[in-house]
């Protein structure tokens, strides 16, 4: 019979430490025997699922071995410590794999030594891939959904800003990138302790100095966080040609007795758990199992059959259940993977198995082409001649003479240093660059001497890791609807305080406290006060009362707010990646170089001209419809930079183009002015009557509502005429020549 991990838990601990017993038995309801029965079984078979995925591959001996060839080392550090020699194995190619006790340690100065290919190709990958938050574009499927747009993008830009997430999704990608697999969690997490404020100070007698009890609250919001790989279960039906195809998921995580009694100790089964868990880093390993008296391994599963429980697995404890605490029925965690296995199994191949072969053959040339390099340097002497004390070995000195004895003879083994040596580690590390898309380009080796050059050696090096950040970059928008159904439950439900009667409410008040969002009377005279989250979101209302992104960093109160929206969120992939600045830098000036014109000449279209004779504004006739008509190609030419159209086209110009219903409503109004304002009856050579040796003005064929056009010269044959650039009212101009002062 196979028992179970659980149950093998279980007789260890006992085995260890056999005087710890259950000093109050726990005896389960009808419900919760139910669940416990429910999760022994299930739990086996989601921690069954890594240790055979597809045709029997062990995933989880796949994550040891790139633990192991992580971090940097000697291939004799560690374990492999004593006397003896550690002889190579031919099937891998590893020198110092195996421990031979008994033979003398004489070939101690053969090279030894494992490069961290793997920890620079990781490190490379985060520097790259992970430098700042995501930015996504939000769009709503339904149009009863589209002014709370702009609020769910506020909403999850803010989070990631408020809780770090940048350092938590490094994390995961670092998982990723090492394993092929990376999970982490979003949920609503409040981190609070008791302490002791001073009120009141004895100098004298310090013990007689006074304080209060207060609470204090060091995060209280949506958090994200990386989960432990090894310690992390999926659905084992879960697979990548299914994306709803997950239906749980369990992870464990050890508790001190203080973290476990603050965090859990308000439930009623807590009085079961006793402390002395298994502490193993390896779950799979239970030679390396360590007990901890002041440990409890926590257990937290998640269902769509909406099931959420806590529990002690080692000591088979419901802690909690409930349904899922998402409204919505989400669950908590989002995953992804470097590349695709198979599309039967979430287990992606990460950065360890596909430098894995490569990796052995350039180890094993590289300690051999050092070794030869030793040998030529150190050659190997034959002595000939009367006998030596000892084993007849004597030993190499320098600045050392010694008398030559007659008869003796030295010869010298003469080694043919090879180069092809380094040849053959130079092609196994274009190899390695080749198959892992992380090339000495991205590595910081400039390739090409122009600007262009240099950007597109990059771009193509960029491309090879297209893949792995297009997986990160879905994950991401699984991630942010998880966000959005937190966020819509946790700030529409209010924080409640109650006070025994106004003058406990207004002492709170002058003590600091904040004003409520509602207030009304309980029963016995009491108030209950409700405190809404307030939200830093950069919004703010306009005339209509809809939300608006703003420059300050505006607050609200989430008092009234209507969080509900539906739509699509795109994650823009190269948002997370790292940029140069002298790269960015160039990028922008030659971008603006291109788009400056355009806009210029928008602008010259869009805005009125000024009549140097008369000094009045007149617009030209379809000036605006032109000027609206190049901003579609603008705007593409915008997005392809992933650049946003309103940091580089102003913004009258921008809201008539994206609303070309303004335009109408304006020419529209213009008309009405102007007929209401012109008389029944009017001469019209009154007051408008040439002077001698001038030529009548033409007809005004501006716009309606516009001021008249200039005149032409006479000398000038009709020719319109070309008025000064100074007399145009910009107001793009003085940011444009902000731009191109020299500095």
């Amino acid at each position: 019979m196979v028992k179970s991990k659980t149950t093998l838990a279980k007789e260890i601990t006992n085995k260890i430490n056999p005087e710890v017993q259950h000093t109050v038995a726990y005896n389960p309801d009808k419900e919760e025997l139910e669940v416990r029965d429910y999760l022994i079984k299930r739990i086996d078979v989601l921690k069954e699922t890594k240790s055979s995925i597809l045709n029997g591959v062990n995933y989880l001996d796949i994550m040891k071995s790139a633990d192991r060839e992580y971090a940097p080392k000697l291939y004799t550090q560690g374990d492999n410590k004593g006397r003896g020699i550690f002889i190579q194995d031919e099937t891998t190619g590893l020198r110092g794999s195996r421990l031979v006790q008994g033979v003398s340690d004489d070939d101690n100065w053969k090279s030894n030594v494992s490069e961290p290919v793997l920890w620079t190709k990781i490190q490379t990958a985060l520097s790259i891939l992970v430098d700042q938050n995501p930015e996504a574009t939000f769009k709503a499927v339904q149009e009863k959904y589209k002014i709370n747009t702009v609020l769910a993008k506020a909403i999850w830009k803010r989070s990631w800003e408020l809780a770090g997430s940048k350092e938590a999704l490094k994390l995961v990608i670092f998982d990723i990138a090492k394993y092929g697999w990376g999970i982490g969690k979003t949920y609503p997490r409040i981190i609070k302790r008791d302490k002791q404020v001073l009120e009141s100070l004895d100098v004298a007698n310090p013990e007689n100095n006074v304080y209060r009890k207060d609470t204090i609250v060091e995060f209280n919001d949506i958090f994200r966080k990386r989960l432990d790989p090894f310690r992390t279960w999926i659905d084992d039906q879960t697979n990548l040609a299914d994306p709803f195809s997950m239906r749980d998921w369990y992870y464990e995580e050890d508790y001190s007795k203080d973290s476990f009694e603050e965090e859990f100790g308000e439930y009623t089964n807590s009085k079961y758990v006793k402390f002395g868990a298994i502490a193993n880093k390896d779950d799979s390993n239970s030679e390396q199992s360590v007990q901890r008296d002041d440990l409890v391994t926590v257990g937290f599963y998640e269902s769509k059959k909406d099931l959420y429980t806590i529990w002690i697995p080692d000591q088979n404890i419901v802690l909690y259940k409930s349904p899922l605490p998402n409204d919505d029925g989400k669950l908590t965690c989002w995953w992804s993977y470097w590349t695709i296995r198979d599309p039967r199994t979430p287990y992606g191949i990460g950065l360890y198995e596909i430098i894995k072969n490569d990796k052995i053959l350039y180890d094993r040339l590289r300690n051999m082409t050092i070794d030869q390099l030793v040998l030529a340097i150190y050659p190997m002497l034959f002595y000939a001649g009367p006998p030596v004390q000892g084993d007849g070995d004597m030993k190499l000195s320098p600045n050392v003479i010694k008398q030559k004895l007659p008869g003796t003879t030295i010869d010298q083994v003469k080694i043919q240093y090879d180069q092809r040596g380094w040849d053959a580690v130079t092609h196994l590390t274009e190899d390695i660059d080749n198959v892992t898309g992380i090339s000495p380009t991205l590595q910081g080796q400039v390739e090409g001497k122009t600007l262009g050059e240099v950007l597109h050696a990059k771009d193509a090096a960029l491309k090879r890791l297209n893949i792995p950040l297009a997986n990160i970059a879905y994950t991401l928008q699984q991630e942010a609807f998880i966000t959005l159904s937190w966020a819509k439950q946790v700030y529409s439900v209010p924080e409640i305080k109650e006070f025994v009667d106004l003058a406990a409410y207004e002492k709170d008040l002058i003590g600091g406290g904040d004003t409520p969002d509602e207030l009304k009377a309980i029963q016995g005279g009491g108030i209950e006060a409700s405190y809404y989250k307030n939200l830093d979101l950069g919004l703010k209302q306009n005339r209509s009362n809809v939300l608006i992104e703003s420059p300050e960093n505006t607050f609200m109160s989430s008092f009234g707010l209507d969080f509900k929206w539906e739509g699509r969120i795109t994650v823009k992939a190269q948002s997370i990646i790292s940029t140069s600045q002298e790269l960015e830098r160039q990028r922008k000036l030659e971008l603006f170089n291109l788009v400056s014109p355009v806009v210029q000449t928008m602008a010259m279209l869009f805005y009125q001209h000024v009549d140097p004779k008369t000094g009045q504004a007149y617009t030209p006739e379809g000036g605006k419809e032109v000027a609206i008509s190049m901003y579609p190609p603008l705007k593409q030419i915008l997005e392809i930079q992933d650049e946003k159209p309103e940091n580089w086209i102003p913004k009258e110009i921008l809201l008539v183009a994206e609303k070309p219903e303004i335009l109408q409503q304006q020419k529209q109004a213009g008309a009405q002015s102007q007929q209401m304002s012109q008389p029944l009856f009017v001469d019209q050579n009154e007051g408008n009557a040439p002077q001698p040796g001038q030529t009548p003005p033409p007809p005004n064929t501006g716009t309606p509502g516009a001021m008249p056009a200039p005149t032409a010269p006479a000398n000038n044959q009709g020719a319109p005429t070309v008025v000064p650039q100074g007399q145009i009212s910009n107001p793009l101009r003085a940011s444009m020549a902000q731009v191109e002062r020299p500095r």
